[in-house]
């Protein structure tokens, strides 16, 4: 009998573990507890966790729940006992909600977020709340509560975000999953990052009622976890049913399983570095030299790809309504809709917060100044242009619609599954920077479409990066093809393979 160890546990090894009476929830949850009391001094993943005694007690029923699972022949539910991070962002009725934001440190909801509801029924214990950018607004999470989290692999780099602080506390291994919210790149940005699987679902399929919004058009609730079978566990959970288990492939793509057979587009034109900025600190050189590392990882990632699955990789032109800049300067929605957005939250019935507006907020001046970006304060400075009523607003909603009838024509032009490219062409920035620049996620946030982001591999060891530094491929699919996409990155991790625990001593 091999014997039981918390590093890289999977709820699929969990269970077993628990069925063989290898393990317990009680001594699971502990040996969680003691990592974080050990390392997250240092890397600063979480803002609030929950009171010792009290996750002791849940840990304890989970155990009872066990033996009467066991002894009936009863299933265990998908997330029975499973430790969770969510962002802090996501409402808990248990536990104040910040978004970051230390004017909001003491907000708290009378009820949880419908996402916390369904994970507390699947049987999860929530863990703790873990740092985010400020408001969620960009990705290296750095917030006026905690400060600058830590990347697990290179202390002197940054996690991506603005789910940071979930995607570094799975790496380091904290907990077994954890929830994050996705309105540009912020489940995908982070898991590339820090080596961890990031899922952005298409829009509308989880619901994001009782998280801190920041754009109704662009945010979705997604799962984050070290592989993508746990992804798929967490985000059967989210949307609320339990289609892995019941059910075959769903939609036609062949060889779904494993990946065989499938086409695969490569988006040529997110790979380089032409047509987007340098970092910002202008040191073009830098960021051109991380650029080629990050573009043979991704392509030597993709010739295993193609000899493992026997995949057809078919190069994609990107149409220039797809580059990077074009779509932050006429696609992006954020700085029309986060004003009233984050107003109508602090307004609703069920919030208790210190602050009822934005505006508040910004009068209080108790926010990160250098971490929010123009988004925090557009609807404010100038409401004319940057509300959900202006004509700028209309006229960007049908830039939209016409991306996603573009995504359309260039999956059925190509007879394509997917499309794959790099998820950040540069690696995270240092700790200190406030933006993390060429992000790739804008397209799949934008046009509603699932994307997911896999480790892809590392760069070479240095004497900060003992193990290198992670980077991500990202996958993106048809809008409403998630399960599709999720059993191809299934295929592609299993070839790849290169998830690797840091090294945290």
């Amino acid at each position: 009998m091999s014997p039981f160890t918390i590093e890289e546990l999977t709820v699929s090894s969990f269970h077993q573990a628990l069925r063989e009476g290898k393990t317990t929830c009680t001594e699971v949850l502990k040996t969680y507890l003691t990592r974080i009391s050990t390392h997250d001094p240092t890397l600063k993943t979480l803002i609030t966790i929950q009171p010792p005694s009290t996750l002791h007690e849940k840990a304890k029923e989970k155990d009872l729940e066990t033996s009467n699972f066991l002894k009936n022949n009863i299933p265990l539910p998908p997330l029975h006992g499973v430790p969770i991070l969510l962002k802090d962002n996501y409402t808990t009725s248990d536990l104040p909600t910040s978004s970051g934001c230390k004017a909001l440190q003491t907000l708290s909801t009378t009820q949880d977020s419908e996402v916390v509801t369904r994970l507390r029924n699947a049987g999860a214990i929530i863990l703790a709340k873990a740092n985010l950018h400020e408001f969620a607004l960009h990705g290296t999470t750095t917030s006026s509560v905690l400060g600058q989290t830590l990347n697990p692999y290179d202390k002197t780099r940054t996690p991506g975000g603005s789910s940071g602080g979930t995607a570094a506390g799975l790496a380091a291994n904290f907990a077994l999953l954890g929830c994050g919210s996705d309105t540009m790149n912020s489940c995908r940005s982070p898991a590339s990052a820090c080596g961890v699987v990031g899922f952005r679902p298409s829009k509308g399929i989880v619901p994001v009622s009782g998280i801190v919004p920041v754009s109704c058009t662009q945010d979705v609730a997604g799962p984050i976890g070290r592989c993508v079978e746990d992804v798929m566990v967490l985000y059967d959970v989210m949307r609320g049913v339990d289609a892995f288990r019941s059910r075959d492939c769903g939609s036609g793509l062949s060889g779904c399983l494993t990946g065989q057979g499938v086409r695969i587009g490569v988006l040529e034109g997110y790979f380089g570095l032409h047509g987007v900025g340098m970092d910002e600190d202008g040191d073009g050189d830098d960021v051109k030299e991380e650029n080629g590392v990050v573009q043979n990882i991704v392509r030597d990632a993709l010739v295993s790809v193609q000899d493992g699955l026997d995949a057809t990789l078919v190069p994609v032109q990107c149409p220039r309504d797809w580059e990077l800049e074009n779509l932050l300067k006429n696609a992006d929605t954020q700085p029309f809709e986060f004003k009233e957005c984050i107003d109508s939250f602090l307004s609703s019935e069920g919030v208790t917060s210190p602050h009822r507006s934005l505006k508040s907020i910004v009068e209080s001046g108790e926010y990160h100044r250098e971490a929010v970006t123009d988004v925090f304060t557009a609807g404010l400075e100038n409401p004319k242009v940057f509300s959900m009523g202006s004509e700028e607003y209309a006229a960007r909603l049908l830039i939209i619609e016409a991306l996603k009838e573009s995504v359309k024509e260039i999956f059925e032009n190509y007879h394509l599954d997917a499309l794959v490219y790099p998820q950040q062409r540069q690696l995270p920035v240092k700790i200190g920077a406030m933006r993390q620049p060429n992000r790739n996620g804008i397209l799949a946030a934008v046009t509603g479409s699932p994307a997911i982001c896999i480790p892809a591999g590392f760069t070479e060891p240095t004497s900060e990066a003992p193990l290198g530094v992670p980077v991500g491929l990202e996958l993106m699919g048809e809008n409403g093809e998630d399960d599709d996409l999720l059993y191809l990155a299934r295929g592609i991790e299993k070839v790849l393979s290169v998830r690797k625990a840091p090294i945290l001593s």
